[in-house]
């Protein structure tokens, strides 16, 4: 770690070092602009059509931008288009994109400095909608743009066209309200038109802060300061920082440990085995960190749940789980409280409302119906689900490691109703498989927001999503629910759009084809004299105003 880090350093500082064999050593100080995080997740590709988790985007954001981007409220914001128009029917989006933005300088890009142009937005967003490339991100634009020009033999035009080398126009084939916000994802970012056909999983070019320096795999990954990004800070050509080292150090405990020495400059979410060593039963720090580092705690737009399989159709069911009342009992029985204190060391809120959670600045959250924990209330509904508990087939709860204590939690709480229960523990891709293909009733899931709407999380039970083909794994079905969705989508007043999924919320909460646990919180952690570093709902991670200070 020590020869690597000194090699980091000087290939940001000195870029003419051809090795590490040829490195001086150099003094390292924690003052030096190179910022160091670990990530435990292994990531596959930097190619944005293909990013999918949070390790990837992390490190994709860093280097390529999209038209649009999030503030830390969820605010849309500019980023390289500098301003936008949508028609007073909602079909038609207008883009003026930024002149003084170029790409990152590559020897196999002619006429270099090579500028932001109209043209490459057209042929992003035309790469993401092809269903030759396959992206997982193709949904953005499959229901939204008419894309009968990919059929064969067609002679129609993409309908995303630049008008001129700094105007975009992209043309809906029916209203959808979200449009601009979906923009904002990883999968919309822009790349170069030269460097389309290229090997983009390994060598990204973008307009972001940062560059691709050097990548092991499964090692580490190594970027370098973009000297021509177009953002200034009070003056300041930004970034501040020359240059960013993520390391992939599996084990998350080892990985906390070299943060504490001083190794890393950040730290990202806990797990089991340092939360007892870290935090209170109260989410705060322990005295013996206390101004050894700072901690940010933030609402986190991932809502953690115990979902059901309800389809009828099933082969096999579980008669006792397609009884809705019988659903409302066991949400009833569990004190998510408790959980959260205990089992969570204070990180969460309890889930008090529908699936939509914490953190939509304009949603109408005391319009949705509450649900706490009742004991009685769990009684209640029990005996109106007229289900005998003494002869019913045990719940079995599918989990991976990971989540067994709290749902060895959950057992002990549904078992005071004296409904049996079983757990299975899997490999996290084999449940996502027995999920998927309708093997199993009853599961642990999460939802993490892909786009800033709660459309995002309700669309997880609209009827045309129905598992494998979509994220509807209840196999929910209910055409008022399917009604409000698709007008929410056509309704251009955001406060009537809320109100409209508001009312959806509610009549899952009627049916509760889930049981809702709990909001998560992400959990940062940065050294003292790290600057700049924010958090936000969707735990997205901005490096370009971040500096570190000497101390």
């Amino acid at each position: 770690m020590q020869a690597f880090r000194l090699f980091v350093i000087y290939l940001v500082f000195f870029p003419i070092c051809i090795g590490i064999n040829g490195c001086q050593v150099v003094d390292k100080s924690k003052s030096d602009q190179v910022f160091y995080y670990n990530e435990d997740q292994s990531i596959a590709t930097l190619d944005p059509a293909f990013v999918k988790s949070q390790s990837e985007i992390w490190v994709v954001s860093q280097m390529l931008e999209g038209l649009v981007e999030y503030d830390d409220s969820l605010r849309i914001q500019p980023c390289l288009a500098k301003s936008w128009e949508i028609s007073p029917d909602g079909l038609v989006y207008t883009f003026h994109l930024r002149r003084d933005v170029f790409f990152h300088d590559n020897p196999k890009i002619k006429h270099l400095p090579r500028p932001f142009l109209a043209q490459d937005v057209v042929e992003s967003f035309k790469r993401i909608a092809d269903p030759k490339t396959a992206s997982p991100g193709a949904w953005i634009f499959n229901d939204k743009l008419d894309l009968t020009c990919f059929d064969s033999g067609s002679s129609l035009r993409f309908p995303v066209v630049a008008t001129n080398d700094s105007t975009v126009r992209i043309t809906l084939k029916q209203v959808y309200a979200p449009f601009i916000d979906v923009l904002a994802m990883p999968y919309c970012f822009i790349v170069p038109v030269d460097w389309i056909d290229q090997d983009f999983r390994k060598h990204p070019i973008g307009t972001g802060p940062f560059l691709m320096k050097q990548w092991e795999e499964e090692v580490s990954l190594l970027l370098h300061k973009n000297q021509r990004y177009y953002r200034f800070e009070n003056g300041n050509r930004l970034p501040y920082l020359q240059g960013v080292c993520i390391e992939n150090v599996k084990n998350k405990q080892t990985a906390f440990m070299k943060f504490v020495q001083g190794e890393y400059d950040f730290f990202n979410g806990i797990d089991a085995s340092i939360k007892d060593e870290l935090l209170t039963r109260k989410g705060l720090l322990k005295p013996k960190y206390n101004g050894a580092f700072k901690l940010l705690k933030q609402a986190f737009l991932n809502t953690e749940y115990i979902g059901f399989n309800i389809d009828p159709a099933q082969t096999s069911p579980n008669l006792a789980v397609l009884n809705a009342d019988f659903r409302k009992a066991l949400g009833f029985a569990i004190d998510k409280q408790k959980l959260i204190q205990y089992l969570r060391n204070g990180v969460g809120i309890p889930a008090d409302k529908g699936f939509v959670p914490y953190g939509f600045a304009q949603y109408p959250y005391a319009e949705v119906k509450e649900h706490q924990h009742q004991l009685d209330s769990a009684k209640y509904y029990l005996k109106r689900s007229r289900v005998d508990v003494t002869k019913m087939q045990a719940i079995v709860i599918n989990t991976t490691q990971d989540y067994l204590d709290l749902m060895v939690y959950i057992q002990k709480e549904w078992n005071q109703l004296g409904v049996p229960v079983k757990i299975d523990v899997h490999p996290s891709s084999f449940l996502r498989q027995l999920r998927n293909d309708q093997k199993i009733h009853c599961w642990r899931g999460s939802w993490i927001a892909d786009y800033s709407d709660p459309e995002n999380y309700l669309v997880c039970f609209e009827s045309k999503n129905f598992s494998p083909l979509g994220p509807n794994y209840a196999h929910f079905k209910q055409d008022r629910f399917d009604a409000l969705l698709q007008d929410s989508r056509r309704e251009l007043s955001p406060q009537r759009r809320n109100q409209l999924l508001a009312q959806a919320d509610n009549l899952l909460m009627d049916q509760m084809p889930y049981i809702v646990l709990f909001y998560d919180e992400s959990i940062r952690m940065h050294q003292n004299w790290v600057k700049g570093l924010t958090a936000n709902p969707i735990n997205f991670l901005r490096l370009r105003s971040v500096q570190k200070t000497a101390h």
